[in-house]
């Protein structure tokens, strides 16, 4: 599974593994994770703005990728608004799935579609 990386955080070996891919972008990355991060309460006008430029960072980096899959990790209010933005798009969100053992701590067990 191809997969972009529409998160706060640059991806790890294991999500690699799973054929997630950061943006090719740097500035685009960092947009995103400005985008993600809100410092008060957000009105539904602003999420509305930012889920609406999340969907066209990820519908261009979807094409350059040749991928219909974006890993998404957002706040709980943004996640119903960005999720709907990317399938009206054709897009799949996906989140990832974790497991904890006292051994290896959080490991990526697979990637599973949220919408």
């Amino acid at each position: 599974m191809s997969a972009i990386n529409l998160t706060k955080f640059r991806i790890t070996p294991e999500l690699q593994r799973f054929g997630v891919e950061d943006l090719s972008v740097w500035k685009e990355f960092q947009e995103v994770r400005n985008l993600l991060y809100f410092p008060e309460p957000p009105t539904a006008e602003l999420v509305r703005q930012r889920v609406e430029r999340l969907g066209e960072i990820a519908i261009a980096e979807c094409k350059r990728a040749g991928t219909d899959k974006v890993l998404v990790s957002c706040p709980p209010w943004v996640a119903h608004a960005l999720f709907s933005e990317l399938v009206y798009h054709g897009l799949k969100p996906v989140v990832s799935y974790t497991k904890k053992t006292q051994e290896h701590g959080i490991t990526v067990v697979g990637l599973v579609e949220a919408a």
